[in-house]
């Protein structure tokens, strides 16, 4: 286990959430080790009752999850790998912050001279062990000063956040902003501006260690993970390798060819990729289907990840007009599967499902 930030000492990180009372709901309890992050699900379109939504920017960045206890602070990746030693600097930052003990959620990100998430920025952060430009943007308190919160409401838990920032914080430190206006006017604003989309959070709704219909991503284009399965050569003035063979899991758990992506990289990127390729090299193809896979291809374990841009699906299941944005090193290669969105539901529907998986709720209640 990487080694943890020691906390300052601060009376305000112990009375932070006494300033803002706690909800009959929350339920006293110990800590735990560990915590599944709550997923939101990718939609079509904004759901109808848009009244009960809280809408944030997708940022284009890591998901990170917090943990404080007796003076020690843990950043923890949402599959629960412990990467404090890679963020020494944000690790001290919260540290610095002296909230209470507790599970804290948000994204990490590396926002650009406009103020935009930059992914790639992030990726290079991380490539080259310059982590000191990262900031975290915390939207959730599952844990907090004893207090198990996740049956609090959703509009509550928010509360207790803002709560947190009410004192001066270190700037990698930010709260992730409420936008209001309705639904399909924050999309189009997100997109204008260059994010990468919107997310929806029902503002009754309970924290769930799952994926869950309450939480809804709204994105400006086509954009998800891809498996990179190979390469093919340069041509011309490139350098390094043509563009990268992509694939996702079928439901099967095959690994399907899926197209491939040859823009978006810079000259750096590019050498960089090969030398992280070369390190992979076999002479089996990864992919359960070859058809349409450019000749002269070479081959890599299936094991690297692309975040990736894209147009649109064909009728065959390749995606077009594809743009490389960087690799992702938070989620495994098991899970990457083709994204297909559904369809926000009304309040009844998501209700209906949010029993399990859920937190447990136990009748002791708080005093």
């Amino acid at each position: 286990m990487a080694t943890a930030a020691k906390r300052r000492s601060s009376p305000r990180g112990r009375t932070a959430t006494q300033e803002a009372a706690l909800p009959p709901q929350a339920v006293p309890a110990p800590l735990p080790a560990t915590l599944q992050p709550q997923l939101a699900t990718l939609v079509d379109a904004p759901p109808a009752d848009g009244g009960d939504w809280f809408y944030e920017v997708k940022f284009d960045g890591y998901r990170l999850l917090a943990r404080i206890e007796d003076g020690q602070v843990r950043l923890v990746t949402r599959n629960g790998n412990d990467w404090t030693a890679r963020m020494p600097d944000l690790a001290a930052a919260l540290a610095q912050a002296g909230w209470p003990d507790g599970w804290y959620d948000g994204e990490i990100a590396v926002p650009d001279e406009n103020g935009i998430p930059d992914f790639q920025a992030l990726q290079n952060a991380f490539d080259s062990t310059r982590t000191q430009r990262i900031v975290y943007y915390v939207f959730d308190v599952p844990f907090c000063n004893g207090y198990d919160l996740r049956g609090v409401p959703l509009s509550e838990r928010r509360r207790l956040v803002e709560a947190l920032f009410r004192h001066e914080v270190p700037a990698a430190i930010r709260l992730s902003g409420i936008i209001s206006a309705d639904a399909a006017s924050v999309v189009r604003s997100a997109c204008q501006m260059g994010l990468e989309g919107v997310i929806g959070k029902r503002k009754s709704s309970i924290y769930t260690a799952r994926r869950s219909a309450d939480w809804i991503k709204l994105k400006c284009s086509q954009r998800q993970e891809f498996i990179i399965g190979g390469y093919t050569d340069p041509q011309g003035a490139r350098k390094a390798f043509g563009s990268l063979l992509l694939g996702v899991h079928d439901e099967h758990g095959a690994l399907r060819y899926v197209g491939n992506v040859g823009t978006g990289f810079s000259e750096r990127s590019l050498e960089e990729l090969r030398h992280k390729l070369a390190a992979y090299v076999t002479e089996e193809c990864p992919f359960a289907n070859r058809r349409g896979i450019l000749k002269r291809a070479h081959w890599v374990e299936p094991v690297l990840l692309a975040e990736v841009s894209f147009g649109s699906w064909t009728d065959n299941g390749h995606i077009r007009h594809s743009v490389f944005h960087g690799l992702r090193a938070d989620k495994p290669p098991r899970a990457i599967v083709r994204e297909a969105p559904a369809h926000a539901r009304g309040p009844a529907a998501a209700r209906g499902k949010a029993g399990s998986g859920g937190p447990s709720r136990p009748s002791r209640r708080r005093p």
